[in-house]
């Protein structure tokens, strides 16, 4: 009877797809969430670049009035909206205007399911030219 029993459930293939799909699914969904984390990071990093490209535009076009604190505020009140980020601006003499940021890969993912970059810092850094 019981030979009979298992020898019917071997031969028996209904539910195969079920079982192969339940096994292939989270892994399925991590890669989703993968990318979606790394696309955030990606994102938010162009994101700050336009920011501070902005930002810099607009102090090397005169618009803060000469005003390098106004620029400074300016360009991390936008960043705080991304994520809490680090942000020195560089005036030399010769008008060149540098800024540099620094955030946290933690802040920028959507899930936080990469472990490993979660500590990494993302550093942006942009140029501009004071125009006379």
């Amino acid at each position: 009877m019981f030979l009979k029993l298992f020898k019917k459930f071997k031969e028996d293939e209904r539910g195969l797809a079920t079982i192969e799909s339940l096994l292939w699914m989270p892994l399925f969904f991590y890669l989703f969430v993968l990318i979606t984390d790394v696309s955030f990071i990606f994102y938010s990093k162009a994101e700050a670049l336009r920011i501070i490209q902005d930002g810099n535009r607009l102090h090397a076009t005169d618009f803060f009035d000469g005003d390098d604190d106004a620029a400074s505020d300016y360009i991390r009140n936008k960043l705080s909206a991304l994520a809490p980020s680090v942000v020195s601006i560089t005036f030399t003499a010769d008008g060149l205007i540098e800024t540099n940021a620094s955030m946290s890969a933690r802040e920028l993912m959507a899930v936080g399911s990469i472990p490993t970059f979660a500590d990494t810092e993302i550093s942006i850094t942009s140029q501009q030219y004071k125009e006379n």
